[in-house]
């Protein structure tokens, strides 16, 4: 089965988000390391913690567009949407608790958020429901998203 049009354009929101998330993060090094949390795990188990940190932080979302935009996976997909509520959660703390990255690595980490959500969104179109096998919606709705 081809790829429709919303699963090439989730892919390449989520890619994009996933990139610009990295070069934010590295941007943001230095800050992440002053962390009190981050030296406390620093101390217990090595210098390498952060980097594997970045490391996982990029390989789970590469795993989950794989299942997502190649093998159609709806458990994959869902998990991408649970995870972005998550992020939903950290991105409202971050700005009222005064953490969030500030300069170009904050402003990458917005638009990583909002590249983010437009893959979400394309999750839920019709031709991406048809991707993942699911029904479509009940008396014709389906045209209006």
């Amino acid at each position: 089965m081809q790829r429709p049009s919303s699963i090439v354009n989730f892919e390449r929101c989520y890619l994009g988000a996933v990139v610009v998330g990295l070069i934010a993060s590295l941007l943001n090094w230095q800050h992440m390391e002053s962390l009190v949390s981050v030296q406390r795990a620093n101390a217990m188990i090595g210098s390498w913690y952060m980097p594997a940190a970045v490391i996982v932080g990029v390989l789970i979302p590469v795993v989950l567009w794989y299942f997502v935009a190649r093998r159609a996976s709806t458990v994959a997909k869902w998990i991408v949407v649970v995870l972005f509520v998550f992020s939903c959660f950290g991105l409202v703390t971050g700005l009222a608790g005064h953490t969030y990255p500030t300069g170009i690595a904050g402003v990458l980490s917005i638009i990583a958020f909002v590249l983010d959500a437009i893959a979400v969104w394309m999750l839920f179109k019709p031709d991406a429901k048809a991707w993942f096998g699911e029904p479509p919606l009940e008396g014709g709705r389906e045209a209006e998203l």
